[in-house]
């Protein structure tokens, strides 16, 4: 009976043994590999706000600390710059009308400024989903991080 124990408990002990020793095939995979910074490294590429389109949400906009507004019009498989002719790339937030989504403003100059990015300009609106911009004002403000639109009406912001 002792001896029973005895070679279970050794047979134990060997199992764990093994199997801590024995190299998974992660293990093999990721042994070489080493943590890196990868960036953004002036922490420029942030994304400050989102606006998604309710009534078809594969339109998406996406507001960058200092590099513009992007737009998906198929849930993100692909994207295109759209404020890449305005003076200030500096985005701190996106605000699409509840009743008309092809009008968006963007408040420019990101309200978490981390020297990376510039301050802003202004307001400015597009009419016609983002393929033209006008300047609306409030040049001096530097810093828009929130704009509400009227539910009914567009045009009170």
């Amino acid at each position: 009976m002792q001896a029973m124990k005895l070679v279970r408990v050794c047979g134990l002990a060997v199992a764990l043994t093994l199997s801590v020793s024995a190299q998974s095939p992660y293990d093999a995979a990721l042994k070489n590999l080493k943590f890196r910074g990868i960036g953004p490294a002036t922490m420029g590429g942030r994304v400050d706000d989102f606006a998604v389109v309710e009534s078809d949400p594969r339109i998406i906009y996406v507001g960058a600390a200092a590099g513009g507004i992007f737009k998906t019009v198929n849930g993100g498989q692909s994207w295109q710059a759209i404020f890449e002719d305005q003076a200030n790339p500096s985005i701190g937030d996106l605000a699409l009308a509840p009743s008309n989504p092809s009008i968006l403003y963007a408040g420019t100059g990101e309200p978490n400024n981390r020297q990376s990015s510039s301050w802003g300009n202004g307001v400015y609106k597009s009419m016609d989903a983002g393929a033209t911009w006008t300047h609306l004002g409030l040049k001096e403000t530097h810093h828009i991080g929130r704009i509400a639109v009227h539910p009914s009406d567009p045009n009170i912001v």
